[in-house]
């Protein structure tokens, strides 16, 4: 059984999203999510496995570094500049948005139209989540909705 690396990033991403979606949630909130998470990846990885990709597989590293580089830089910046002017509500949101542009860069990475949806859709969460609900939803929507686009992402690879 050969081990899917992307499924496997993909899936702890989406754990560490749920993590962070859930941090606020008190204790059995916050356990019993990431404990589905754990589950859920595990059953992403594991049909990532059993299953052979619907597209060959293409990398570009010099556009991968750069859309890395992006991310990481646009990140620590962000949240920087949150935490100095007291906006830390914002933090999920505002880095959900960067990782969505962040995956523009892997449409060309790694050659699949499938990440454009990945961008749209991790842009979208949050600016649907903080104009439709209250700040202290903003969080668990966000971080629990990326980690649903991410484990989507990973099964669409395969379709």
């Amino acid at each position: 059984m050969k081990i899917p690396v992307g499924a496997m990033i993909v899936s702890i991403f989406a754990i560490i999203w749920t993590a962070a979606g859930a941090s606020n949630l008190g204790r059995r909130w916050f356990v019993s999510l990431l404990f589905m998470s754990i589950l859920a990846s595990f059953a992403v990885i594991y049909a990532g496995a059993r299953m052979q990709p619907a597209h060959p597989f293409s990398f570009n590293a010099k556009v991968y570094s750069f859309s890395i580089l992006f991310e990481v830089v646009l990140i620590f910046f962000g949240v920087v500049f949150l935490r100095r002017t007291g906006r830390k509500e914002l933090l999920l949101p505002v880095i959900s948005i960067i990782v969505g542009l962040h995956f523009i860069g892997m449409v060309w990475a790694l050659g699949s139209n499938l990440y454009w949806w990945v961008a749209g859709a991790m842009c979208l969460v949050p600016i649907i989540a903080m104009s439709a609900l209250r700040r202290n939803l903003w969080g668990p929507v966000v971080g629990i909705g990326c980690a649903v686009i991410l484990w989507l992402s990973a099964l669409g690879a395969f379709f």
